[in-house]
């Protein structure tokens, strides 16, 4: 006969917190890194101030004109060549699409003109173009 030894088959009635811990401070760590990643306005882009605002509440296609020529569209930098083909399929899928013309005010007028007359040329029905509202505060000298 075997004699057994109670303290050896104690159950544990404490919980080990270290493991959980640890996954804890791994996922802090990994918030910390993507959150200003995933906070990204997006494009950086000084739009034109206007006296009137109005507000677009609906989704809709984004191209965006930066300062240094590029082209964006929804986001993601694109030449003009497959700008065309991009919205072209685009509007086979959705003929009332909404397209947002985002364009810094150092943006050469030429430019916006021909990403408009693209789009009026492929048969966009809704065009907006995005602007900010000036300040109704004046400064007093």
């Amino acid at each position: 006969m075997a004699i057994s030894d109670n303290n050896s088959r104690r159950i544990m009635s404490e919980i080990n917190i270290t493991p959980f811990t640890d996954v804890v401070l791994v996922l802090l760590i990994i918030f910390m890194v993507t959150t200003p990643l995933i906070m990204q306005a997006g494009i950086p882009v000084k739009l034109p101030k206007t006296q009137t605002v109005s507000d677009v509440s609906e989704a809709g296609l984004t191209i965006t004109l930066t300062k240094d020529d590029k082209i964006y569209f929804n986001d993601v930098e694109i030449n003009k060549n497959h700008l065309e083909n991009s919205l072209k399929n685009r509007l086979l899928n959705d003929p009332n699409l909404l397209v947002i013309i985002k364009a810094d005010t150092h943006t050469f007028h030429g430019n916006v003109v021909e990403i408009l007359d693209m789009a009026k040329t492929l048969g966009v029905k809704r065009l907006a173009i995005a602007t900010e509202a000036k300040s109704t505060e004046r400064t007093r000298k």
